[in-house]
């Protein structure tokens, strides 16, 4: 049962479908693995509740507005369903579970050698993921599983795991990309396999230092409550200090104008924007070129924070961001006294693996980007967990549902499920019309020609902003200006500034020879535009005169 959710991961990402349908597929697989996890009854820990209440409270959250918030359902109950397979487990080691996750190691790492064999030692050692970060997640949790079964398993599996742990290791620290025969570290998608390997490498040397040295305990747990301190304000601090100097790489300086921005939004909303809705609210607080911090690179626009902690600032507000960082924070201080009061390796392992995920969550965010990522990232969280539940209380305080409230609970679950994979369904459809018919056009002719996609594509889901933003251009293309006014204020409606209506309406009033609107439509920030016709528009309209 537990073999599938991971095997699936391997599956879906080496078949490149669209995040969404692996969302959705996902979630439908965690469903199956549930049911038969909870068959006979559940059971909760007191002490667990705070984790099953996050995806509820993100779920209530979420900006029903948005073309996509069926997406960030379907990642709110894989988050659900994740948490309650872990606590339902009646041992903290399920032994299938773990064997499968290095068993799904194995093929990755066979698989990149098989594919630097047929593609002439050229091949990306990141093949089945998109993301540099989501295979950091994933070595993570391979490494985390290893530990585990060379612990609790028979020889035979620790000697494997201990062989897979080691190769996985080893294939990050000589880089991600295999590039004429050497290997070779490429800065722009290593950002947070980096970090997180040397922030989580570092702290737990100095953790093993601390304790080896008998150094004092209080001191030590201080030096750990100020370093997540560091870690929750590091972006707001930076951000607020111009950090980085103008030398600083693309990657780092393109981050740090995305945090601006972010950083915008919470102080104008401190109760938060809604879960999901960050990317359509945050450009407008994007800044200026002339704001910028460093004039000489083309501002890079994010519609998500690329920090984990900004996301749930500027989504949840606040107080979700408190609650947010407590469900980290405990574990982890924990982990560390338990680790300094008494020396058991495993306590040092977890605070190792959580300082290497609260790393990299300051470079990319782990939820609202990709199911994938976050279901990863919220099974390790909640393994640490368990592993530490059981030496909090000699009784362990729990309750059981059974019968027919545990029969109500899937009663409600599954027909909520149902409608939002057919609600997500109609979406990727539209979608898939959309792209099919529109996504290679270079021209307008080519699009004014295929009017009859664009309808139906619409009539299946009208919240479609992609195919709202080609019938925009026909409309322009008719001269029906008023009819193309319309439907930017719908795409602006359904997906705030996810797509660039400002340039639209500049070039819509530019056509109707309305001059100051245009130049009012053509304002920065530059965020809201695809390229540089803007800055032509402005010169050639002279719109600092208006």
């Amino acid at each position: 049962m537990f073999i599938i959710p991971f095997v699936s991961f391997v599956i879906l990402y080496s078949l490149r479908e669209p995040p969404g349908l692996q969302s959705s597929i996902i979630a439908i697989i965690l469903l199956i693995a549930l049911i038969i996890a909870l068959k006979n009854e559940l059971k909760i820990s007191i002490e667990t509740l705070p984790y099953l209440a996050m995806p509820i409270m993100l779920f209530a959250s979420i900006d029903e507005n948005l073309e996509f918030a069926s997406n960030d359902m379907l990642l709110c109950f894989s988050m659900f369903a994740a948490t309650l397979i872990v606590f339902s487990q009646k041992e903290i080691y399920n032994k299938w579970l773990f064997r499968s996750v290095i068993i799904c190691g194995n093929m990755h790492l066979a698989m990149q050698v098989f594919g630097t064999i047929i593609n002439n030692e050229t091949v990306a050692i990141r093949s089945l993921f998109p993301l540099a970060n989501e295979i950091m997640f994933f070595y993570m949790l391979l490494m985390f599983c290893s530990i585990f079964i060379f612990c609790k398993d028979n020889a035979f599996w620790k000697r494997y795991a201990a062989i897979i742990a080691t190769l996985a290791f080893i294939s990050l620290m000589v880089g991600d990309t295999i590039y004429e025969k050497t290997f070779e570290i490429s800065d722009e998608d290593a950002v947070g396999i980096w970090l997180g390997l040397g922030c989580g490498i570092l702290f737990t040397i100095a953790l093993f230092l601390w304790k080896k040295f008998s150094l004092p305990k209080n001191l030590g747990m201080s030096f750990a409550a100020l370093l997540f301190l560091a870690l929750m304000f590091a972006s707001i601090i930076a951000v607020n200090s111009n950090f980085f100097s103008s030398n600083a790489p693309r990657e780092a300086t393109s981050r740090l104008d995305n945090w601006q921005a972010a950083w915008n939004l919470i102080k104008e909303k401190p109760m938060g924007v809604g879960f999901g809705a960050y990317g359509a609210n945050v450009m407008q607080h994007w800044p200026t070129l002339e704001e910028s911090y460093y004039i000489s690179y083309l501002p890079e626009v994010f519609t998500s924070a690329h920090n984990q902690y900004l996301q749930v600032l500027t989504e949840t507000g606040w107080l979700g961001w408190l609650y947010y960082c407590a469900l980290f924070a405990v574990p982890w201080l924990i982990s560390i006294f338990r680790y300094l009061k008494t020396g058991k390796p495993h306590f040092l392992f977890i605070a190792g693996m959580l300082a290497s995920m609260l790393s990299v969550m300051e470079v990319s965010e782990a939820m609202s980007m990709f199911a994938f990522i976050q279901i990863i990232h919220w099974l390790f969280l909640c393994y640490c967990l368990k592993a530490l539940l059981p030496l909090q209380t000699v009784q362990p305080r729990s309750f059981a549902i059974t019968g027919l409230m545990r029969n109500m609970f899937f009663i409600i679950l599954i027909p909520l499920l149902s409608f939002l994979l057919f609600d997500r369904g109609k979406q990727l459809y539209s979608m898939k019309l959309t792209v099919l018919e529109y996504g290679y056009f270079s021209n307008r002719d080519e699009l004014f020609l295929n009017l009859e996609s664009i309808g139906k594509a619409l009539e299946i889901y009208p919240k479609n902003a992609a195919a709202l933003w080609y019938l925009a251009q026909v409309y322009l293309k008719q001269k029906d200006f008023e009819g193309a006014l319309k439907t930017i204020e719908a795409i602006e409606e359904i997906s705030g500034y996810l797509w660039p209506v400002n340039q639209a309406r500049a070039e819509i009033y530019y056509e109707m020879g309305a001059k100051e609107k245009s130049c009012e439509a053509a304002k920065f920030p530059i965020s809201h535009f695809e390229d540089a016709w803007t800055l032509e528009l402005k010169e050639k309209l002279k719109c600092d005169s208006y």
